[in-house]
């Protein structure tokens, strides 16, 4: 039987086909929920960064303007930048544009440093540099008047903010000058870190990081978690603002990108995945669970179901297959469940209706065979009484009276013997009493042509055989086995135990046998004779052994040596 079939199989995959869909729609509504967060965040993450951004913009062009009209229009900017001047006049243009570029410094904080350089006097003038690489005043100015020394390399400077690395320290730089003369010029300088300072006011989860890049992707401000490891980011994904994911180790980061026109660099905003999704990664969690939580409960459901449904219906299965191996006293026991209530009652009803029925069809076949064989035993008695008239008629034809006293008497005893035979069975020492009279009423017909012999053990004597059983074999015997030849025909009838159950009865003759063909015939346990005149009380002895015995009796012919049949009945050994 294909195990697809049971009953459990089916509730399984039922229960699979309800349940694996709904933890495939849990899982994808999981990742769509990631997916909707993320994307929420990055775009208010967007936001944020680009207003900032927008006004670091501003602020530079701010500055830029301002630098440009100190250039344009101021008066001290032209003297200072002039040869010859007078010490005085130096003094004074110089200290109104370090004053100038002083109150510039206070309102736009994000300037780190305005500086003016002379070039007739080869003199740097600057105010402090403040902001988050105060520390580097020194080692700025030094590389400001190198860059002095090279005017070729001044021009990249004029037009743009470029970027510039002092030591370990990246720097937005921007000059303005006369296009004129060149002899002075203004010039202001931004720690990329200090451009930081306006967007640390945004509202960025625990573990988030505010990082400034170049246009190539590396990361010029100070490293800050949770990018700490990384020198750089794609550069690819910088040239467009928007948002994309990084990998820092095992970690992924959502970074919110802003690309500068005006100062060539980018701010992103970095962000781990786990602090987004926080939230979300226990309803994760939960999600990935489920598949074990659904296992459990199918297994605890299963358990439940066998006890309620399963172990019921195998009872009911055990009860049907002892029926059918004859176990009819099998009940199924009380339920609590009203349904299988009603089955087990109903089952119990139907095995004790087929148990009643099985009774009267099982009395009434014994009935019909106790009838049949009654029909049996009537047939042989007409059948052997027309022979024994036959032999009455041959010796009163001969006018042999005492012979014919002689028969009657015999024939007397044989009949007296079945009419006082109420019974079904008789003792082995009546069946061959019986026998004895039928062979001397064929002793007295045949005279020297016909001996027989009758040998039977006392501890035989009392067992019971159906009644007639063995006599059809010796009149056949007589009448089949009878030759003309001058030998004596010869009859032995034997009773022997074969062991504590049974016993063989024996008839051999020496007379004219048989066919092996008919022998074959006759040995065939399906064998019936085509009339009553062939064979009839062969077949009815069969017919009765079977019904009496079943298959504890047998039935065997064998050719005798050297001629004849041995005829050999099996049977079982019951006493009265």
């Amino acid at each position: 039987m294909n195990k697809l079939n049971t009953l459990g199989s089916r509730f399984i995959m039922l229960f699979c086909a309800i349940t694996v869909p709904l933890l495939l729609i849990l899982f994808f509504v999981g990742n769509y929920a990631k997916s909707v967060v993320l994307t929420q965040v990055a775009n208010s993450y967007q936001h944020l960064v680009n207003a900032n951004l927008n006004v670091i913009d501003r602020s530079l062009d701010d500055i830029t303007t301002n630098m440009v009209d100190i250039v344009n229009h101021s008066d001290d900017f032209q003297r200072f930048g002039q040869p010859g001047l007078s010490d005085s006049d130096y003094y004074f243009a110089q200290m109104e544009l370090i004053h100038r570029s002083t109150t510039y410094q206070s309102y736009y904080h994000t300037v780190d440093m305005f500086f003016i350089y002379s070039k007739p006097a080869a003199s740097l003038y600057s105010t402090n540099l403040v902001g988050a690489a105060s520390g580097y005043y020194e080692p700025v100015r030094a590389w400001i008047e190198k860059s002095f020394q090279h005017p070729e390399k001044l021009k990249q400077f004029l037009y743009k903010w470029s970027i510039i690395k002092i030591k370990d320290q990246y720097f937005l730089y921007r000059l303005v000058s006369d296009d004129l003369t060149n002899n002075a010029y203004i010039g202001a300088i931004i720690n990329v870190n200090s451009l930081k300072s306006p967007l640390g006011k945004l509202d960025v989860r625990g573990g988030a990081g505010i990082l400034i890049l170049g246009d190539d992707g590396r990361v010029l401000s100070n490293p800050s978690a949770p990018l700490t490891t990384s020198a750089q980011l794609p550069a690819d994904k910088l040239k467009q603002s928007g948002s994309f994911t990084v990998t820092e180790g095992k970690a992924k980061l959502l970074a919110v990108n802003k690309h500068s026109a005006t100062a060539g660099i980018s701010f992103a905003v970095v962000i781990p995945n786990s602090e987004l999704l926080w939230g979300l990664s226990r309803f994760q969690a939960v999600i990935n669970l489920l598949p074990l939580i659904v296992f459990a409960i199918l297994v605890l459901y299963l358990f439940i179901f066998r006890n309620i449904i399963f172990n019921p219906i195998l009872r009911l299965l055990g009860a049907i297959r002892r029926i059918k191996e004859g176990d009819m006293s099998t009940r199924l026991p009380n339920s609590q469940i009203m349904e299988f209530a009603i089955i087990n009652h109903t089952f119990n009803n139907m095995v004790e209706e087929i148990t009643d029925l099985k009774i009267d069809v099982y009395e009434e076949n014994l009935r019909a065979q106790q009838a049949e064989l009654k029909h049996l035993q009537t047939q042989i008695n007409p059948h052997f009484f027309l022979n024994t008239l036959n032999i009455i008629f041959q010796l009163a034809d001969l006018k042999r009276t005492e012979l014919v006293k002689k028969t009657v008497r015999h024939m007397v005893h044989y009949f007296r013997f079945s009419l006082r035979t109420k019974q079904d069975t008789v003792t082995l020492a009546q069946e061959l009493e019986h026998i004895r009279n039928y062979l001397e009423i064929q002793k007295m017909r045949f005279q020297d042509s016909f001996t027989f012999e009758i040998r039977m053990p006392d501890e035989l004597r009392e067992a019971k055989l159906p009644a007639l059983l063995v006599q059809p074999f010796v009149e056949n015997a007589m009448i089949h086995g009878m030759s003309v030849k001058k030998a004596p025909f010869i009859l032995q009838l034997s009773a022997r135990r074969l062991d504590e159950a049974s016993m063989a009865v024996e008839i051999e003759d020496n007379g004219k046998g048989m066919s092996a063909e008919k022998m074959a015939e006759l040995n065939n346990g399906s064998y019936a004779p085509d009339s009553e005149d062939n064979h009839i009380g062969i077949w009815n002895v069969r017919k009765r052994m079977t019904m009496q015995y079943g298959d504890k009796a047998e039935l065997h012919f064998y050719p005798n040596e050297p001629s004849g049949v041995r005829i050999r009945l099996r049977l079982p050994i019951e006493y009265v």
